[in-house]
Parts: structure tokens; sequence; C-alpha cells
């Protein structure tokens, strides 16, 4: 299975333009639950997630007050409960939650148009989350009867699930081209291993005040990174650091078929998918073949990546800016998924991107037999 690592928030947590009134208002209204404290987490901020708590008054009530320019990712929460939260988004206005509080997934938002379309675009993926449900049952099972074969076996089912949920977002969109969920939805849908040709068309269909706001702002810088490295294009130029604090490009290994490989220490499917790397490395490195490896760990990891590169036998040039997720090539490529990869000719034009596993060795055969 070929599983990864998003940066969640920069999907889902993205955000409309700037408003002249950024405070917001936050009521809400238990029937059941009428002490302790609720917590209000906001994501989005540059600086990090921004917390607040208020108490909850003998007649249920609470009330958050605060100031959000762009409409951001919001989730309550109450301690000593780790599976139960609300996950919603806070504009500026006034905005209503009511509901038992024993269940704060079951709270009911009102006030807010975002949030309405948010429960529209539930709605339209329900189908694409349920089969995404009943394919994790099937992938959990497996890994807990310890069948790698079975768990391998469900890459062409994966994709099949992305395929869908890209399917029900694009319906939304289109249902949908006034409301910045629509925007939303598509950085959330094709916000990784994805074309600029599947997310144009969508772009296209949204409003003006929509693809001028920070999220429809978010969705064209998608497209033109996209753009950017097309099967077809040549490679723009990478150039960082290398484990011994040298500048390194990847421009000096033209001549050779190189595979640009995206990766961290940190990242648990990344190190699970360089075995297959390093077996593609040492069939097809006398051919001809080599790889440029860009780690997204940052300065707290450095050691811990040179420690993955020796235990995992990266036998290859590693180079990285010590910036995590925050790394040039991120924005540069719009690469919010990791691993990652992107497989040049000898001239340095892109001719896969993306190939995991077999079809790693698949493709490497292919170009050289």
């Amino acid at each position: 299975m070929k599983q990864f690592f998003l940066f969640a928030f920069v999907c889902i947590g993205m955000s409309a333009s700037a408003q002249n009134d950024s405070s917001f208002t936050i009521n809400g209204q238990f029937t059941n639950v009428k002490t302790g404290t609720i917590y209000l987490t906001l994501y989005g901020n540059p600086a990090g997630p921004k917390r607040d708590s208020a108490a909850i008054q003998q007649d249920g009530s609470f009330s958050f007050k605060g100031a959000t320019a762009e409409p951001a990712t919001a989730v309550f929460t109450i301690k000593g409960r780790k599976e139960d939260y609300l996950q919603f988004y806070a504009e500026a206005g006034k905005m209503m939650v009511n509901g038992t509080g024993d269940n704060l997934k079951e709270l009911t938002i009102s006030g807010s148009k975002l949030n309405d379309d948010n429960k529209k675009y539930k709605d339209f993926m329900k189908p694409a989350l349920d089969a995404e449900s009943k394919f994790y049952e099937i992938y959990d099972q497996a890994a807990k009867d310890k069948n790698q074969a079975k768990m391998d076996s469900l890459d062409e089912a994966e994709d099949n699930i992305t395929n869908l949920k890209r399917k029900y977002a694009g319906d939304f969109v289109k249902a949908n081209p006034s409301s910045i969920r629509s925007a939303m939805a598509i950085a959330e849908n094709f916000g990784y291993y994805a074309e600029a040709t599947d997310v144009a068309p969508l772009y296209n269909a949204l409003n003006e005040k929509v693809k001028n706001s920070k999220s429809g702002k978010n969705v064209k810088a998608m497209i033109d990174a996209y753009q950017s490295i097309a099967v077809g294009q040549m490679m723009p130029d990478i150039t960082q650091k290398d484990t011994l604090d040298h500048d390194f490009s990847l421009s000096s290994l033209k001549g050779k078929f190189v595979l640009v490989d995206f990766w961290a220490s940190w990242c648990g499917p990344c190190r699970k998918e360089n075995p297959n790397i390093v077996k593609a490395y040492q069939a097809y490195k006398g051919k001809g073949f080599d790889i440029f490896g860009v780690s997204y760990d940052n300065e707290k990891t450095r050691t811990k990546w040179k420690a993955a590169i020796v235990s995992d036998g990266l036998a290859w040039n590693q180079v990285s800016d010590l910036k995590g997720w925050q790394n040039a090539t991120s924005d540069q490529f719009y690469i919010k998924a990791i691993p990652a990869n992107i497989l040049l000719d000898k001239q340095g034009r892109i001719i896969a991107k993306n190939l995991f596993g077999k079809k790693l060795t698949d493709k490497l055969a292919e170009i050289m037999p």
C-alpha cells in the first residue's frame, strides 16, 4: 500500500479573502453538560495554532470571542475526551453552537455560510468516505494479520478510492462555484499526487470572488506549480546543502537517469518505501541511474536525517535546507505529501512522477533494459 504523510492543514485549513471586520463570536449552549471547560483551537496561523478556553456555565452556556481576518480551521475539545472533538470553520461574524454536549461531533453550528457549505460538502463526499472507511477496515485487518502481500495488493484499490473522492469533490465544486468551501475541497483532494490538468477545469469553474480569495489563490498556485513539473517539462534545478553542509545541485547529475526523491527521516511511509528505492538503485546504478534525495527534515532532526541515511542504506546524494515542510521545493513544486518522486531522463526532462514499489522498477526496466 502506498501510504503517505500529508501536510494536512495546508490542505484543509486554507481560507477566504480578508474582511473589514475580522472579529467573531461563538456562543454555545449545551443541554446536558453544565460544568467544566471547553477548548477552542484555531489552525492556519503561520505562528502556530492558537488555543483558547471557556468555562461551561451552570445553564450549559459558553462563549468565545476573537478575530480572524480569514476563515480558519477550528476544533472544539474537552479535556479527557481523546476521540471526541468537533472540527469546523471559524469566520468573522456571530456563530451559534448547540447540542447536548455529550458528543462534540454531534453539535450543530448555525450563523455561518461556510459551515453550512461544509455540511453540503460532507453530504456530497459520503459515498466516497464510506468506501474509504471499508477499504481501511480491510487494510487494517491485513496489517493485524501481518499479511504484507494483501497490503501490497491494495495499491490499486487505494488509487480507486482517491479517484472516487476526487470525482465527488469535483461534483461539489461544479454545483457550488460561489463557495469558498469549493476552493478548499480542491486543495484537500488534489493537493498531492495530482496534475495541473486535473485541477485547472475545477479552478476555472469557480466564480471570480472565490478565485480571488486566499483559498482560490492557493489553488492557482497549485496549478502553476504542477505545470512547472509536468511530464515533458525540463526539471527546474535544485541546489541545497548535503550532509557535509556543501552545496549540491541536481543539475550536476545530467547525463544520467535521475530519481528526485522527496522524503524525511520522521516520515514512516517514506522509511517503508526506502527498501524499494534501494533495490532499484542497486539494480540500475550500473546502467546510468542515480538518485537525488531531498529531505524535509529540519534543524532539530538533522542528526536523525543523517542516521536514517546510514541505517536505510541510502548510498546516493542527499540534500536538505533543513526547514521541514518549509523546504523550498514544497511550495515551488506543491509537494504537500511525502514520499514523492520525479523521474528524469538524461537531459533532465521529466518522464514520470510518484513511482512507488514495483512501479519504479518496472519503469526503470522499460527505459534501461
